[in-house]
């Protein structure tokens, strides 16, 4: 008796280590490297963001473009979860992620509200600073959404 009870608790120890590593486990929990898995949720992905992420935006010369700074960001998942984010935000027209730089980049009307964003992201569970805004931050987006529109005719050839 004393034995189905161990190997059923230890079965069902394994059975919550391959659930929490197959959800996204600590590698994205916006935490610091050796969180906990369970504080991991966030990273699960969402569908439908990267179409709304920007490669269609339509960036006017009246539109704000701000840069933050997300270091906790390292996987598709992660960039999934901050561009949805930051498209729930009133104004927001698209959202864009680098994880080479570990920046978003969210543009919008003229009256997005920064801190209304930066804090979106930091309720998604990831740290999020402020970079920059205006002329720089545009030719920044610009720049990334360029070369994913390129990416693809690349892979054509």
């Amino acid at each position: 008796m004393k034995r189905n009870a161990l190997i059923l608790t230890a079965a069902l120890g394994v059975l919550c280590l391959t659930t929490s590593a197959w959800a996204g486990g600590a590698s994205c929990s916006g935490k610091s490297e050796g969180a906990s898995a369970a504080m991991g949720s966030h990273c699960s992905s969402a569908k439908g963001a990267s179409m709304a992420a920007g490669s269609q935006c339509k960036l006017g010369a009246n539109n704000a473009v701000f840069s933050f700074a997300v270091p906790t960001a390292h996987r598709g998942a992660c960039v999934d979860k901050i561009q949805t984010s930051a498209m729930a935000q009133k104004g927001v027209l698209c959202a864009k992620v680098d994880l080479e730089t570990h920046t978003a980049y969210v543009a919008g009307d003229k009256n997005l509200n920064q801190r209304a964003v930066a804090k979106a992201i930091k309720e998604a569970g990831f740290t999020a600073t402020f970079k920059d805004k205006g002329p720089k931050a545009r030719a920044e987006l610009t720049k990334l959404m360029a070369a994913d529109n390129a990416a693809p005719a690349a892979k054509k050839s």
